[in-house]
């Protein structure tokens, strides 16, 4: 009977009606939706643990998509690389989530294009397509696209030059969203339909397809594809060929249950523009409802909504297998926790065209040996010179260290020392805070060795404090004429106790910091050895229990000397104070010869002198 109905009645014009489900008001276009995804590190040098951010937390609701980022060197267009995998990370403030990824961009100011994508890998070779396939109600369909762009969308390229990288992607929807439904206003003799099926009048709009990841270039199939709609709706992802659906003959067929239209029937149906004007059309990003209104005799009505298209993803596994080469650091430099292992390699390999080519690895313990990590490598290691940057966990240990390689996955570091200090003969070389913080904590480091500044360090740039410890007699620190900035200690000096020799440095800014009642100096607490030719601008602070203090010791014991010293820092407390000694103690001739006191000096001290604030003969 109710096949008879359907078959007998006329069909009217069918109606378009168009409303949109988005916060922002709709312009005449509809514009597919955008969301800028900022690069906060995550692809700068040697920076692997840095972050991707998207706005309005878009990511977190939809695990069965992986992202991807893939990325082709601008010049020739040439693959840089593909498929690096991306993982959904934490919520952030104003409405944001973290994207994780460890690729970079290769250094040198090389420029690359970023592309990221999600539901597929990009394929070929190089790897330059993402298939995508209409039609169909799979997941994995929710295709977003992005490209590198600057704030507004614009698209840019980037390197790895800290004023030229690329600040947001902009995500895309890649496909169109339609979901296809049916709404029957009464009931048709106790029973209502319950499916529909409909096929467009145009092989390319709902035909398989796949869109050449770089420009952009939609490539169609021939086959005719059936949506089907239900009363809860059925959702399907269209390849976006921009084609207009809107007008007359657009439908090809159409059957309601087991009823399938006439010709007759097929020819009276117009898909009608929008009551805002708009065309039904196929573009990337945009999502509709159409839906199908049934009322007893006829359809009454096809309404088509725009609805929003929430971006959202979710994580995934590492789309690539690094390589992997065994770093053997040393005797000298030995792994012992997790403080002293590299976990960042930044090799550098430079080639016969004069220029250098950097590769970034990640570094992990095995549990016997050191393992790093690479996306990409030179095909052949062994033929140009290498040198590397090492890093642990709080920052930069070693720069510019020479590397050997060792059979087909080793490499060796040539002459590591000790804290990760390079050894030139039976000196070893500081160029790194971190070098000279773990130098200066180590209590049990051994006498008799020579330690040389080959250039100014700036103490802020470390995670590790200072916490001072004896600077051993037989040793050299030798600053070679190079500033230490930003030099903040909570204790009583550089060092606790000089038994050896510290000379030509200075002591650029920075705060020391006293505590408990021992007394205090920006170099050391107690001088037993040999100052020479050092400069202390630092500021000294006694804590309220400690009367003596001066501006490059506290006590210069029986047995040390100061030679060539100048203090220009400020000295705000104690009861015994002096411009270069608290308490001099060694009153030899020439135990504190040439030294100057520029600094301001706390004048509410009990005994205050310029030099020295009392001289006496210690015990």
């Amino acid at each position: 009977m109710l096949k008879q109905i359907y078959k007998g009645s006329l069909w009217v014009l069918l109606l378009f009606g168009i409303g949109a489900c988005s916060n922002e008001q709709l312009g005449d276009e509809p514009v597919p939706g955008n969301t800028p995804i900022q690069l906060s590190g995550a692809l700068t040098r040697a920076s692997g643990d840095g972050l991707l951010i998207t706005n309005g937390n878009p990511l977190t609701e939809y695990s069965s998509a992986n992202f991807y980022l893939s990325a082709r060197i601008a010049s020739g267009n040439d693959a840089y690389f593909s498929n690096m995998s991306m993982t959904i990370g934490n919520n952030q403030g104003s409405g944001r989530n973290n994207l994780n990824s460890q690729v970079y961009y290769p250094l040198g100011g090389t420029k690359i294009n970023l592309y990221a994508h999600t539901g597929s890998v990009a394929t070929g070779n190089p790897a330059n397509t993402i298939p995508l396939v209409s039609g169909t109600d799979r997941e994995m369909n929710d295709i977003l696209f992005g490209k590198g762009t600057d704030e507004i969308g614009a698209v840019v390229s980037g390197s790895s030059a800290t004023d030229d990288q690329i600040k947001f992607i902009t995500f895309r929807h890649q496909m169109t969203k339609v979901k296809v439904k049916i709404e029957v206003t009464n009931d048709v003799e106790n029973q209502k339909p319950t499916t529909i099926n409909m096929t467009f009048n145009n092989s390319a709009i709902v035909s398989e397809g796949n869109l050449n990841m770089l420009t952009g270039a939609v490539t169609a199939g021939a086959q005719d594809y059936t949506l089907t709609g239900s009363v809860d709706g059925n959702i399907y992802y269209l390849v976006p060929t921009g084609k207009i659906i809107s007008g007359t003959n657009m439908i090809k067929s159409l059957k309601i249950d087991d009823y399938t239209a006439t010709d007759e029937d097929l020819a009276n149906l117009t898909i009608q523009k929008t009551d805002e004007g708009n065309d039904f059309i196929l573009s990337p990003g945009l999502a509709y409802d159409l839906t199908f209104k049934i009322n007893r005799l006829k359809i009454t009505e096809i309404k088509l909504t725009l609805k929003d298209w929430n971006i959202q993803g979710g994580t995934s596994e590492w789309g690539y297998e690094p390589k992997t080469l065994t770093l053997n650091t040393g005797g000298d430099y030995t792994v012992a926790n997790d403080d002293s292992k590299i976990t960042k390699m930044v090799l550098k390999y430079k080639h016969t065209d004069n220029n250098t080519y950097q590769y970034i690895g990640e570094g992990r313990w095995d549990g016997t040996e050191n393992k790093i990590d690479f996306v990409t490598l030179p095909a052949d290691l062994s033929a140009e010179t290498l040198t590397a940057d090492l890093y642990t966990k709080d920052g930069l240990l070693a720069d510019n260290v020479e590397i050997n390689p060792s059979g087909i996955d080793g490499l060796n570091v040539v002459n590591l020392g000790k804290y990760g200090m390079k050894k030139n003969g039976n000196v070893l070389e500081i160029s790194t805070p971190l070098q000279f913080a773990l130098m200066v904590n180590d209590g049990a480091k051994a006498g008799n060795q020579e330690y040389r500044l080959t250039k100014g360090l700036d103490m802020g740039n470390t995670a590790v404090s200072i916490t001072p410890t004896t600077f051993p007699a037989g040793s050299v620190l030798d600053g070679a004429g190079h500033d230490i900035l930003n030099l903040n200690i909570n204790g009583n000096g550089l060092f606790t106790e000089n038994q050896g020799t510290l000379k030509n440095f200075r002591i650029a800014s920075g705060l020391i910091k006293g505590s408990g009642t021992d007394a205090i100096g920006a170099v050391c607490q107690t001088n037993k050895g040999q100052i020479e030719a050092v400069t202390n601008g630092a500021n000294i602070e006694p804590a309220s229990g400690q009367t003596i203090a001066g501006g490059i010791c506290g006590i210069n014991s029986t047995g040390g000397t100061i030679v060539a010293a100048l203090n220009t820092g400020n000295v705000s407390g104690g009861t015994t104070v002096g411009g270069i000694v608290g308490n001099n103690q060694n009153i030899t001739a020439g135990a504190i010869t040439a030294c100057l006191n520029v600094g301001m000096l706390n004048k509410g001290a009990a005994t205050l002198g310029g030099i020295a604030g009392t001289s006496v003969s210690g015990t």
